[in-house]
């Protein structure tokens, strides 16, 4: 028997950040957690239960218009639900010991076969990793070592809060990256940070037999890890809400990747890329600094939530941000993206053969931030309002180019834009009301208004324009945890 449940354990892998737990027999002390989560709703766009927060269908342009965003669609979902075991185990260097795994079923979030594919891959049902990572905790400080959440403006104020899984992805929510992290108190309220950090998706693969398991392309590779910080405050002086009190931290990121173009004369186009005569790099710097508080105005009264009212949100400014920006960076996937610019002028001209040299990467500017504001109208029943933003910096040249696979760039005369289906910005506001049914039962309405802007017009073939820089929808939808 206890054979199977270890191999059960093994298979299952998954927890959730924040859930009601229940204890299971093992070598060591153990319990399991997790939430059933079901939602539903309809969407004014053609979209289904998460993919609108990345992409909002565009308008139609003129006389053209976009199926999806003239037709709604209704869609349900319980792929979020989850599993997780946290462990704690005996003492090793004078520090407590513990381990924490989790995974949900929407599958692998990240896969895709590109950089800019992102999760065009999709394997949602099957089960996939959230957090793997081991802890050790000394009276004034912790070593962390595995998969979880980047330290730089996470701040889950939301979770299990928000209905639509994706909800703020484009503005900060946070990724979950294998790193070593280790953490200090000082002086009760001040705590300061240092960790290394995988700089590119582990989780994803070019599905090649030379790179296997992980994403490594032009956008993605690094000779480097990233290093992350932290230097932040809180105290219990103005109360609290549940289990937050006042927070502010100042955090960021920096790191380099390594960015290629090749110029393939002899292999041809089912090699290019991998099998070339002359190659352009160059380092570019990765980094991004953000400001994040949670201020409970109002504080709850002897465990009674009733009038309490917060205020908590990020404000990032980032540069080639990538993976560490969001599940959905803005502008590039889910990889990082520079853009194409001619060193001597803000004009795309061609380029061929050794004359690449001109051709130089600028690594795009991304800034943005959200905010959340909490009130309890009961200790049960509370209503939460969101808003996000965000934009990317990027040149004329690059929104008008046309650009090859072996590096050579034009100016755009007719047809599609290489670089005009790349996002840009993005705005959300976001307002839903929840209610505790008892310990185990959340459930609730949200409602969720979102815009996305393109880098540039949607052209056809012939060069008509067919579709608008930006578009909207509206999301209603109603929902339920159940957490054990």
């Amino acid at each position: 028997m206890k054979k199977t449940i270890i191999v059960m354990l093994a298979l299952f892998l998954a927890l959730p950040a924040i859930s009601f737990a229940g204890s299971a027999t093992s070598r060591w002390d153990m319990t399991i957690g997790g939430y059933v989560k079901f939602d539903m709703g309809y969407s004014t766009g053609g979209n289904g239960q998460d993919a609108v927060n990345a992409t909002v269908a565009r308008t139609g342009y003129g006389a053209y218009g976009n199926i999806n965003d003239k037709y709604g669609n209704f869609f349900s979902y319980a792929g979020e639900s989850r599993l997780n075991f946290l462990v704690r185990g005996p003492d090793a260097w004078g520090a407590k010991t513990s381990a924490f795994i989790e995974g949900h079923f929407r599958g692998n979030e990240y896969s895709g076969s590109t950089a800019s594919a992102g999760a065009a891959t999709s394997n949602a049902g099957t089960f996939g990793l959230r957090h793997a990572f081991m802890q050790f905790d000394w009276p004034t400080s912790k070593l962390l070592i595995g998969q979880t959440w980047q330290k730089w403006g996470i701040l889950p104020t939301f979770a299990n809060t928000l209905l639509d899984y994706n909800n703020l992805g484009p503005f900060l929510k946070g990724m979950r990256q294998p790193l070593v992290r280790f953490e200090q108190t000082i002086a009760k309220n001040w705590t300061w940070a240092l960790g290394i950090i995988s700089p590119t998706n582990t989780l994803g693969s070019n599905n090649t037999s030379y790179n296997g398991t992980g994403m490594v392309d032009s956008y993605t590779r690094s000779t480097m890890p990233f290093w992350e910080g932290s230097f932040g405050f809180t105290s219990d002086k103005c109360g609290n809400i549940g289990p937050w009190q006042m927070l502010f931290a100042l955090e960021g990121f920096y790191g380099r990747q390594k960015l290629i173009n090749g110029l393939d004369a002899t292999y041809g186009a089912g090699n290019t890329g991998t099998y070339n005569v002359w190659f352009k790099d160059q380092d570019v710097d990765s980094w991004g600094i953000s400001f994040k508080g949670f201020i409970p105005i109002i504080p709850e009264k002897k465990g009674n939530k009733k009038g309490a009212l917060s205020l908590s949100g990020v404000l990032f400014y980032s540069q080639n941000p990538g993976m560490f920006q969001a599940p959905t960076t803005v502008g590039s996937g889910n990889s990082s993206y520079s853009s194409y610019w001619n060193s001597g002028a803000n004009t795309v001209t061609t380029f061929s053969g050794s004359q690449l040299n001109q051709l130089e990467y600028s690594a795009p500017v991304q800034f943005g931030g959200w905010g959340q504001v909490s009130y309890f109208l009961t200790d049960k029943l509370f209503v939460n309002g969101w808003y996000g933003y965000t934009a990317t910096q990027v040149s004329d040249a690059w929104r008008t180019s046309i650009c090859t696979a072996a590096g050579t760039c034009s100016a755009l005369a007719s047809g599609a834009s290489t670089n005009g289906n790349q996002v840009v910005g993005a705005t959300q506001i976001i307002a839903n009301i929840m209610y505790d049914v008892n310990a185990a039962i959340r459930m609730g309405f949200e409602y969720s208004w979102y815009k996305t802007t393109w880098a540039n017009y949607d052209y056809a073939a012939t060069g008509a324009i067919v579709g608008g820089k930006d578009g909207t929808t509206s999301v209603y939808r109603v929902g339920a945890y159940y957490f054990f």
